[in-house]
């Protein structure tokens, strides 16, 4: 049996590393010039390893399965103690650490550690937003939530389905629960090994997918590809663009899944200083205006230079979206500028790392719409001779993260396998 992986993001690598190792044969097609998808280190920005794409390794429970390659690797990590490492402007303008912000407020408290009490379940067809306000969270603690949690979850609380989040709810230790990790040798130090030995093609754009008998797929360039069967890790962006034709049609299951599911707008706005701008023990910022999170990949590392990332969604990244690259990295070296108080600060270099305007992604992240809880699973569902894999198709507590993506790609390649 042969396979074709459409994709070398993380969930492609992984099914043609586990096909691989089952004895599969499998060809890799990715559209880009290079491998790794949405996680895309960049060694040329700094003097250090910068992450344009994917960042963090999140928690350390047995689901992380990243920790395994790192372990393997023997690769180095920092572990961001959110509650020390970050600094805080609150709603009462107070610059604090996260930790003393939440000691001082319990409603803030509350939009970090997710202790909800005996709060109801969400409904299926709540946002976030609605349910929050259900339970009875104030206008200032939905405001936190906006410039924090939902921002991270990749859209507006409108659009964000309650009852995908209740898991995390209900299970939410705080930030014990989500710590953070760098590789500080970059994750194309893991991503690149997933891929040795692959059989990958670079630069072919996938154009048509036959898979009336077996795949036939026709790339950009003319060239046609056949196999047995066929792994479909595309980014929910390329797939709602119809740029990739499939005949026949999709069935309706998978329509149901495109319809409840959504890109994200996901951007990120990177910066080169020549000085640390603050304690070098201060590796983060949750400020009030746009961009509403920061972060420092220099943290744990011994130079002069600094690099500062802000991420924006949703709304935010609307905003910047509307302004063009030149304005958007003005407003967010002027938010930076305010939140430090230095009114003066230039930067050495800036990029702007705009994910919806990238063909092969089209967007950051997906995220499930109220009312279609079940949609990742639908969109998850093998329909041989095609399987499914990506970090859209994962299970709504895995999502947006490079374990769970990993873990899509490891899925599909063993149902091939047992359907041999």
């Amino acid at each position: 049996m042969n396979v074709i992986v459409i994709g070398a993001g993380i969930a492609g690598l992984s099914a043609a590393y586990h096909l691989k190792g089952a004895g599969v044969e499998a060809t890799v097609l990715e559209a880009r010039d290079r491998i790794g998808g949405r996680v895309w280190t960049d060694r040329d920005f700094a003097d250090i390893p910068v992450e344009f794409g994917a960042e963090l390794i999140h928690g350390r429970s047995p689901e992380v399965n990243t920790w395994d390659w790192v372990d393997k690797l023997g690769l180095r990590t920092w572990h961001w103690n959110k509650l020390d490492d970050s600094m805080i402007r609150t709603e009462d303008g107070d610059w604090l650490t996260m930790g003393e912000a939440r000691a001082a407020s319990p409603e803030l408290d509350v939009t970090r550690s997710w202790d909800l009490g005996d709060a109801p379940e969400p409904r299926d067809v709540e946002d976030l937003g609605r349910y929050l306000r259900r339970i009875g969270f104030s206008e200032a603690q939905l405001r936190y939530v906006r410039r924090s949690f939902a921002n991270a979850e990749g859209e507006r609380m409108e659009w964000l389905n309650a009852a995908a989040h209740a898991q995390l709810f209900k299970d939410s230790d705080g930030d014990d629960d989500f710590s953070d990790f760098r590789i500080l040798d970059g994750y194309d130090s893991y991503y690149e090994r997933l891929a040795d030995g692959l059989n990958i093609r670079l630069g072919c754009v996938v154009q048509d997918i036959d898979w009336s008998d077996g795949v036939r797929i026709r790339a950009e360039s003319g060239e046609i590809y056949a196999a047995d069967a066929g792994v479909i890790t595309l980014p929910l962006g390329v797939l709602h663009s119809d740029r990739v034709r499939f005949q026949p049609p999709l069935p309706a299951l998978k329509q149901e899944a495109f319809a409840g599911l959504k890109m994200g707008p996901v951007m990120k706005l990177v910066y080169l200083f020549d000085e640390p701008l603050l304690d070098p023990a201060i590796g983060a910022i949750y400020a009030r205006g746009n961009p509403p999170m920061w972060w420092s990949p220099s943290l744990g590392r011994n130079n002069g230079a600094t690099v500062w990332t802000g991420f924006v969604t949703g709304d935010y990244a609307r905003e910047m979206l509307a302004l063009g690259e030149e304005a958007a990295l003005q407003k967010g070296l002027e938010t930076l500028r305010e939140e430090i108080g230095e009114p003066t600060l230039r930067y050495a270099k800036a990029r702007w790392v705009n994910w919806p305007a990238d063909p092969f992604a089209l967007g950051g992240y997906s995220v499930c719409l109220p009312g279609h809880y079940q949609a990742r699973e639908k969109l998850a569902q093998a329909t041989p001779p095609l399987f499914w894999a990506g970090e859209a198709s994962a299970p709504h507590h895995l999502t947006a993260m490079v374990h769970g993506a990993y873990c899509t790609g490891q899925r599909a390649a063993s149902e091939i396998v047992e359907s041999c």
